[in-house]
């Protein structure tokens, strides 16, 4: 165990069409991680790798290589979701050193529930020599845990009052600020507007972005 890398555990969370996933390509770009296992249930991100499949034996055998980048695809059928979650999370830990992107968490956690494995990858992944980064719609609906272990949190529009109240508490920002975030349409232009929090640094910084239009 390798007790010198230090935690990164980061979340993506917004409302639909509030530009959580342009943001996240964009970081992932920038990141360009040598090793990547994707949990892709959407196919949205067959762009950030070479291999997409629906086997997790074959996200085993391309895990045991010096790079790879490979998005699985759990199936149509959700109530397999949970089981093959486990698994998943099992490859990434064993493989290690290896950025795991996880789309869409609150379909394979709840606040009161987390599978053993995806555990084991937030609360000692470091040691591994594991990034995680996920993504949800619904915060409130999410792993507490790992919401509260969290390294840095890009928070966009939050459509019910529940999920800007937990990304309040997360960010230990106001209510009101959180709930004010919107993606607005101006004509032809996709404005886009979050707050992030670095909490190795303490910062927080509001951002916006211009979509579309000249």
């Amino acid at each position: 165990m390798d007790n010198s890398n230090k935690p990164s555990l980061r979340l993506y969370c917004g409302a639909t069409g509030s530009g959580k996933g342009v943001s996240l390509r964009e970081y992932m770009r920038q990141l360009k991680p040598k090793r990547l296992m994707v949990w892709d249930p959407l196919h949205e991100y067959g762009d950030l790798v070479t291999v997409t499949t629906g086997k997790l034996g074959d996200v085993v055998k391309l895990a045991q290589r010096d790079a790879f980048r490979v998005a699985f695809y759990p199936g149509p059928n959700a109530a397999e979701f949970k089981d093959k979650f486990e698994l998943f999370c099992r490859v990434a830990f064993a493989a290690g050193n290896l950025v795991m992107l996880v789309e869409e968490l609150a379909d394979v956690t709840s606040p009161s529930y987390a599978p053993v494995a995806w555990r084991q990858c937030t609360k000692k992944g470091r040691h591994a020599g594991l990034q995680i980064i996920a993504a949800t719609q619904r915060p409130a609906d999410i792993d507490k845990h790992f919401l509260g272990g969290c390294t840095y949190i890009r928070c966009f529009t939050q459509r019910f009052p529940a999920d800007a109240k937990a990304m309040a508490g997360a960010m230990k920002l106001p209510f009101e600020q959180i709930n004010a975030l919107e993606t607005r349409e101006e004509g032809a232009v996709t404005i886009l507007n979050w707050i992030e929090k670095d909490f190795r640094t303490g910062k927080t910084t509001p951002g916006t972005k211009r979509m579309g239009g000249r």
